[in-house]
């Protein structure tokens, strides 16, 4: 992790503390205002990003920091990451970093002393004093993402000879009527079979079809 915060340092360096006044790389990779909230922003990123690449795939990390850096004016003696005019540092900084593992992972005692140290090392290289006792920082652990199947639906049990159909986008009754009586005529029957509504990926019942009329009795021929 030493060497991915060694690297974070000179990033920033680069990319952030070395401009002016004017405009920064965000902590998402943009172009914004170099100012103190950003700033801010960048540390958070670069110390979360240093500590997921030390974990390893499948962990994250939550940086947040409650200061803002200041502007110091300096145009002389000053740090050579730093532009002509000046750059941002801070008198103090109080951390919380949030670990959040796999699932079924923890991380061993060791490593989170260990990774808790190296955090606050890194943190008061962005002091204006680089003094260990102005850095707080607190390692805490996240609850990692767990997707929930929904519960399945109740089960439509059709009375003998009735169907069902799953609901298809674009589909009317007139069309469901169309396709399993042959006639859209008969779509106010599927409606009054299916209460809960026809909505898409919904199943729904298909009626038996209604009994077609007896044909009327051939006239009797005349006398």
């Amino acid at each position: 992790m030493r060497y991915a915060l060694f690297a974070i340092v000179l990033l920033l360096a680069a990319c952030g503390d070395g401009m002016s006044r004017g405009i920064v790389i965000t902590g998402d990779g943009k172009v914004g205002a170099n100012n103190a909230r950003n700033q801010r922003e960048n540390c958070q990123d670069a110390l979360a990003e240093a500590i997921v690449d030390d974990l390893g795939r499948g962990w994250d990390a939550q940086v947040s920091i409650d200061e803002d850096p200041r502007w110091i004016e300096d145009r002389l003696s000053r740090p050579s990451d730093v532009s002509s005019d000046g750059y941002w540092r801070w008198d103090r900084i109080t951390a919380a970093i949030v670990i959040v593992p796999p699932a079924g992972q923890t991380l061993a005692a060791d490593r989170q002393e260990r990774l808790l140290a190296e955090s606050k090392t890194y943190l008061v290289t962005r002091l204006v004093k680089k003094d260990h006792t102005l850095v707080a920082a607190t390692l805490s652990f996240g609850v990692s993402a767990v997707t929930i199947a929904p519960a399945p639906g109740p089960t439509i049990r059709p009375p003998p000879g009735q169907r069902t159909y799953v609901v298809q986008p674009g589909d009317t009754l007139a069309d469901l009527s169309m396709a399993f009586y042959g006639t859209p005529q008969h779509w106010r029957l599927i409606a009054e079979a299916n209460p809960g509504g026809t909505a898409p990926g919904q199943t729904v019942v298909i009626p038996v079809a209604p009994a077609a009329p007896a044909p009327a009795p051939a006239p009797a021929p005349a006398p």
